[in-house]
């Protein structure tokens, strides 16, 4: 099933125009990942309102209905800046869903309620039970898995649901069915998102797990996630698996990998310099400044560059299973150089537990 030829070019293939908007509100983070690719925290800048706006109007004149989503370094950092935004989309009457990723670690049950009252979506980054700090350690070199636990109850007593992304490493890759087992004990984390580590910014090859031992660690999560469900406790889904059952269900194709890939997202940087996706930060990708007049003439050209810039290192395009698993993320093929060995282990579990499910659903 050859998919090379197909682009997903801005308003091709169902799109409209663009449909996300990635505000990274401040460059200031109060942890140091070791794997941080913006190495979060070096920088102190924050993004101004008139920025923010800009930002916002240049969405709004080329999508009638999309996706803003709040970054750093640690964007609860900058929250006032947040409410301003989501008060000017709404004085707008623009058709916006809000989200902010965050670490969790600053949200007090105050803030919980700040949150639930601007009505955006959560997504929290944790990439360990309790007692795996290392990946994330605090400015001053202390551990922060306990403080993003205690947010993630504050937001879960106000009733606010999160997605939760994982960053898969060398060090962390054995715990995920233990992590697991702490997004089923929360109780408001509707499933995890895994995000395996790229050599950019502070983090090294070093870094990057086995593809065949990740994989298989993986499966045991995938198992115990099931066992626990059977058992009555609450159901933890991985999204891409999720992703994959719903194109089987519906017999459709994936297209393309992401926005990025699609022409459809603007990246804007706490200083105001646009990019096309929030991992690919270099010079090459960079499309202008937000407060140039001129950054919108010819911008969906731009996008197709920025993604251009990318072909070369993905080396999925022919494979048979595109049409399902939609390629490697073309942030992380470009950074590994075209190798994504461990990002495809770990996609070919998820076929092919996609496909076991659509059997057994078959045979029902």
């Amino acid at each position: 099933m050859a998919m090379s030829s197909y682009r997903c070019d801005g308003k091709e293939g169902g799109g409209n125009g663009l449909r996300l908007l990635v505000l990274g509100v401040t460059a200031d983070c109060n942890l140091r990942c070791r794997y941080c690719s913006a190495r979060g925290g070096e920088e102190k800048a924050h993004m101004s309102e008139e920025v923010a706006r800009r930002a916002v109007d240049l969405m709004a004149e080329r999508s009638k209905k999309f996706k803003v989503q709040f970054t750093g370094g640690e964007p609860l950092l900058n929250l006032d800046l947040i409410e301003k935004v989501v008060l000017y989309l709404e004085e707008g009457g623009a058709d916006a869903l809000c989200q902010v990723q965050t670490n969790a670690t600053l949200i007090t049950a105050e803030m919980a309620d700040r949150l639930k009252g601007l009505g955006i979506g959560v997504g929290v980054s944790l990439d360990g039970p309790p007692g795996s700090d290392d990946l994330r350690p605090s400015a001053d070199g202390g551990g922060s898995v306990g403080a993003a636990v205690a947010g993630i109850k504050n937001l879960g007593d106000a009733g606010i649901r999160v997605g939760m992304t994982c960053v898969l490493a060398a060090s962390n890759f054995m715990k995920l069915p233990a992590l697991v087992e702490l997004a089923s004990y929360l109780g408001n984390v509707d499933g995890i998102t895994l995000d395996p580590v790229r050599p950019v910014g502070r983090a090294g090859r070093e870094m990057v797990p086995d593809p065949a031992t990740a994989a298989r660690y993986l499966d045991m999560a995938i198992d115990r996630a099931e066992m626990i469900c059977q058992m009555g406790g609450n159901r933890v889904k991985f999204r891409e698996l999720e992703r994959m059952k719903l194109v089987l269900s519906a017999g459709n194709r994936r297209l393309c990998h992401c926005q990025f890939d699609a022409c459809q997202s603007l990246v804007v940087t706490p200083g105001g310099e646009v990019y096309s996706c929030p991992s690919l930060l270099s010079p090459e990708f960079r499309l202008g400044d937000i407060m140039d007049p001129s950054i919108g003439g010819g911008l969906l050209e731009g996008l197709k560059d920025a993604r251009d810039i990318i072909e070369p290192h993905l080396p999925c395009r022919r494979c048979p299973d595109f049409w399902l698993c939609g390629g490697s993320c073309p942030a992380y093929s470009f950074s590994m150089s075209g190798d994504v060995g461990l990002e495809c282990a770990i996609k070919g579990v998820f076929m092919r537990r996609a496909r076991e499910a659509a059997t057994m659903d078959e045979q029902l």
